[in-house]
């Protein structure tokens, strides 16, 4: 019956979101490449609207301050050298910003990738046999290499497999109460229905976030989307960087759509490899309630990630051993463990280590309004199916008097 239930798993849980993400990075690869030779020309001029600002500016600052810096040392001759470097990288079309992918970007998918398949003791073979969806064939000629696609699509995938096993361990738990050992006693009856509704709750609640974890491409989208529309305006705004004189609104533009950009992708990517991490905490604490004197925690959490966990005996002594009030407390940690904000502290709190912020603030909103939509249809089917049965009566609603 397990077998049975863990092949369902593995057929009705995959990525979703991994299609839906890879058209969308095909668009705006393709479609911020087929506009950055524009885009390019118009910041350009944009550049020199920006400069005639200002050297007026700069003028002005040194007449109001009493020629300060007669001979413009630390202003116009760092923004006229800085401005040459950037507009030649501006001009050689999108194989510059492709290298700062390169070295950015696919590093921060790559790492992340092979922290959480350390942390799972996984490779990405395992993956592809549990997760099937593969890429779909791209161009090589986007503003975003399809390496990129590809590793952020294994990322994906990867989580996708944590949460396969942590629904089979939901299961192997729910059939581990189905046993004889139940009906030795009243306690033991009593402790074993417990751990069928743990099994269910674990189950229920990895369906959640999994259902959640589908939505969280969206970040990474906007992310890109963002950093590629904006490339060649923050390019040029490099050549103010380091000058003197520069108005606030020219420095704060840069900081804004410059860096920030290259942050806010970056934080993206780690928030997929953060969701592993988050979960694979919470899944130690849990394990530690279930594993034997004789059998460690890793060895424990690998039985889980690679389906061995059918195989293991939950009933057994290690489960009678714990007391009833032990058993209680173990469906309170679940349930505290498994809220929204507790996932999100641990995450916030495992990622600050790293000196990182986990930027998923739209996948969630995004997971938010499609919860909404998905319970306001079922509300709907359920009204609907209601009035079928009924024929239209409400309960309190009398049957007419024959005339």
């Amino acid at each position: 019956m397990n077998n049975i239930l863990g092949n369902f798993v593995d057929n009705t849980i995959q990525c979703y979101g991994c299609p839906i993400f890879d058209r969308l990075f095909q668009i705006v690869s393709g479609a911020a490449a087929s506009v950055y030779n524009r885009m390019a020309v118009l910041m350009a001029i944009l550049f020199c609207v920006m400069f005639a600002f200002f050297v007026l500016n700069a003028v002005w600052q040194n007449l109001k301050n009493n020629a300060t810096d007669p001979w413009y040392q630390k202003s116009l001759r760092p923004v006229i050298i800085n401005s040459l470097v950037a507009l030649a990288l501006l001009f050689t079309g999108v194989a510059f910003p492709r290298l700062i992918t390169q070295i950015t970007f696919e590093p921060t998918a790559d790492i992340a990738t092979l922290y959480t398949q350390s942390m799972l003791n996984i490779d990405n073979e395992f993956v592809d046999e549990h997760v099937t969806y593969q890429p779909m064939p791209m161009a090589d000629n986007g503003f975003f290499r399809p390496q990129l696609r590809d590793k952020v699509i294994i990322l994906m995938k990867t989580t996708i497999t944590q949460f396969q096993s942590y629904m089979k361990l939901g299961i192997a738990v729910m059939d581990s109460a189905f046993t004889w050992r139940a009906l030795l006693s009243v306690g033991a009856f009593i402790k074993h229905i417990i751990l069928f509704a743990i099994g269910l709750f674990l189950f229920y609640e990895f369906f959640k976030l999994f259902f959640r974890f589908c939505c969280y491409f969206a970040d990474i989208i906007v992310a890109m989307t963002m950093f590629a529309f904006f490339f060649p305006l923050s390019l040029v705004l490099v050549a103010f960087r380091g000058a003197d004189n520069v108005p606030k609104w020219i420095s704060g533009l840069g900081k804004n759509i410059g860096s920030d950009q290259i942050k806010k992708l970056i934080n993206a990517i780690v928030a997929l490899a953060s969701a592993v991490i988050t979960y694979t905490v919470v899944m130690v604490i849990i394990a530690k309630f279930f594993s034997s004197p004789d059998m460690s925690t890793n060895e424990l959490m690998n039985a889980i990630t690679t389906g061995a966990i059918f195989d293991y005996d939950f009933s057994g002594g290690n489960v009678m051993s714990i007391s009833l009030m032990g058993m209680i407390v173990l469906a309170y940690v679940i349930e505290f463990i498994t809220d929204k904000k507790q996932v999100h502290n641990v995450t916030n709190m495992v990622m600050g280590a790293f000196n990182l912020k986990p930027d998923n603030s739209l996948s969630e909103q995004l997971a938010n309004d499609v919860e909404t939509l998905t319970k306001a249809t079922f509300d709907t089917v359920k009204k609907i199916g209601e009035t079928i049965i009924t024929d239209g009566k409400k309960s309190g609603d009398k049957p007419e008097e024959k005339k």
